[in-house]
């Protein structure tokens, strides 16, 4: 079993991650000319300096960096001189830096690595959307070394993986701990979004597709189970299966966090409270920022008049999205999850049919899942009000 971990630039934390089976820590710039999966907002304020010194410490923990270019789309950049220009100075510097890992979510950007940079190992990330044995043998034969499955359809689907896993030779990964919604109708449009707002190209990027997402989940509390997550008690049916490598998420959140996670799964221990493993975000800690944040990323006049994204930003607080949060006013109580849940749920065909008339999750979930009251009816105001205005033109009174 080994680790990908998620990384947040704590220098301190590589010693403590030696102890773990972590093989690569994965992020990236807050911006490039690739783009990547996150908003620039979300990005730990670092330059390139603090970059090679991160990744310096985690080689003499023997542990590899990751550098993400998993950009969905580049708004068709890539076919021209300036763009392959840039790209070729980026792998240069990471070359530099020491990392010769990089994730990509597109055809041509993996042809193009292998081809230019031959030295580089090439995962090919979750937006690649690789859920079936034929896609997982495209990107092989494409030169893939590595591919993390499309996890939040088909981690439950334990035949499919055991098909994809027989289809090919390469490493293929899951992601562990994801709280994203089954087969989630949204995900072209959000990991779009990623691409165009982690690129430098200085718009607005307002994330409707998570407060959509956070707002469903406490309207139907049973979508916290019914999310594709894999609880560390677990991970030894899956690696029955042939699967060795789990990514752990969330870019960006406090140390003790990630050290949480990283024992809970190496312990196959979930510990009392599975939410402290699956949501990203919500966090007592706050979160590093670059000076002027909010101006950088909000003050945008050209787009919207910054006074009306204040309600925004109250509900990001009053949620703990991009702000800290005193406590967490969501529990998954482990305990409540019965022993045998993966054997019920390891053929579920819920994310790709629907869930029918089963009603397994929405039975664990009346037991384990509870939900400060008060957190939750002002959430769901809050929520209303915000969507409400951007759906009817009253964030720009048009």
């Amino acid at each position: 079993m080994q680790f990908s971990l998620a990384a947040n630039y704590d220098v301190d934390l590589a010693s403590p991650l030696g102890a773990y089976p972590v093989d690569e820590v994965y992020g990236k710039l807050p911006a490039d000319s690739v783009g990547g999966g996150r908003p620039s907002y979300m990005g730990t304020p670092l330059g390139w300096r603090k970059l090679a010194e991160y990744v310096a410490a985690l080689s003499g923990q023997g542990i590899a960096f990751n550098y993400l270019l998993n950009s969905s789309c580049y708004g068709n950049r890539e076919w021209g001189r300036s763009w392959q220009r840039q790209l070729m100075r980026l792998m240069a510097r990471l070359k530099k830096a020491g990392i010769l890992r990089v994730t990509v979510a597109t055809p041509y950007l993996l042809e193009l690595v292998k081809a230019r940079f031959p030295e580089f190992r090439v995962r090919v990330g979750i937006f690649a959307q690789v859920d079936t044995p034929t896609r997982a043998r495209f990107w092989e034969d494409l030169g893939a070394d590595a591919i993390t499955l499309e996890s939040f359809s088909i981690n439950r689907d334990l035949e499919r993986l055991a098909a994809i896993r027989a289809a090919v030779d390469c490493d293929l990964q899951l992601i562990a701990n994801h709280a994203c919604l089954p087969n989630c109708p949204m995900q072209p449009y959000h990991q779009n979004g990623f691409a165009h707002s982690s690129a430098g190209d200085g718009g607005l990027f307002i994330d409707y597709c998570l407060l959509r997402c956070a707002r469903k989940r406490l309207q139907d509390p049973s979508l916290f189970i019914k999310a594709g997550w894999i609880r560390p008690e677990d991970l030894s049916a899956y690696e029955a299966l042939g699967f060795h490598s789990f990514k752990l998420l969330e870019r960006g959140i406090p140390s003790a966090e990630l050290i949480r996670r990283l024992d809970a799964y190496t312990t196959g221990k979930s510990g009392p409270n599975l939410a402290n493993l699956v949501l990203s975000y919500g966090f007592r800690e706050p979160l590093k920022r670059s000076r002027f944040w909010g101006v950088q990323h909000f003050f945008k006049p050209r787009d919207v008049a910054p006074n009306r994204l204040v309600p925004l930003l109250d509900l990001a607080r009053q949620q703990g999205m991009l702000f800290p949060r005193e406590n967490t006013p969501v529990r998954i109580d482990s305990a409540r999850i019965p022993s045998e849940f993966l054997g019920q749920v390891g053929h579920c065909q819920g994310g790709t049919e629907g869930c029918g008339s089963c009603r397994y999750c929405d039975e664990i979930a009346r037991e384990a899942v509870t939900i400060d009251p008060q957190f939750r009816d002002e959430s769901l105001e809050r929520f209303a009000s915000v969507e409400a205005s951007l759906a009817d033109g009253g964030l720009w009174d048009v």
